[in-house]
């Protein structure tokens, strides 16, 4: 194995741990009635990794991360029906964004695939939810949302404006660790 990609592997590793602990720490909710649905910043490290190293570290990251929280801090049911949304949700996110990388401009480059990279994390969250998440929920969980507020107050109502939100914030968040720690990128 050479020295890079030795370099590239302990990238990857540490991302992928702080990527983890994000999970966990900090995370919050702002939808009542939706605590469940819970912000963290977890894909900051992984668009760190596609800043740095390109797609596949930042693919990598997130598979470090998803591995780590089965293993490391499983909730039951709750992590095998909610991190399988999570991990579509932050692929989609990054896959966009993957796709407009450039190296020139500035923040105004950066404007349309962080719009770009939430409308469609949305879109699959409203999808994944839809004809995954919700139906296992009710058979595996005891908890059918369609009972308990209906099913298009939970998608448009909760979902949407959660996932719109938790993508500008990523987005934004994500923009300015990237530009300050732009300095790194040398060293990989």
């Amino acid at each position: 194995m050479s020295n890079q990609q030795v370099r590239k592997f302990t990238v990857v590793s540490v991302l992928g741990a702080i990527s983890f602990a994000l999970m966990i720490f900090p995370q919050f909710s702002f939808i009542p009635g939706a605590n469940f649905l819970k912000i963290d910043f977890s894909i900051v490290p992984a668009v760190l990794a596609l800043a740095w190293l390109g797609l596949s570290g930042a693919v990598w990251v997130l598979a470090l991360r998803t591995l780590l929280k089965i293993i490391l801090f499983n909730e039951g049911v709750n992590t095998y029906l909610g991190l399988p949304v999570n991990l579509a949700v932050s692929l989609i996110f990054i896959l966009i964004l993957a796709a407009f990388k450039t190296e020139k401009g500035g923040w105004l480059r950066a404007v349309l695939p962080a719009l770009s990279a939430t409308a469609a994390m949305t879109v699959v969250a409203l999808l994944v939810n839809y004809f995954v998440a919700v139906p296992l929920y009710a058979d595996f969980a005891n908890f059918d949302i369609k009972k308990f507020i209906g099913l298009k107050a939970y998608l448009w109502g909760m979902v949407l404006p959660f996932n719109l939100v938790e993508g500008l914030l990523w987005s934004l968040v994500s923009y300015f660790v990237v530009l300050l720690l732009k300095p790194f990128k040398q060293i990989f």
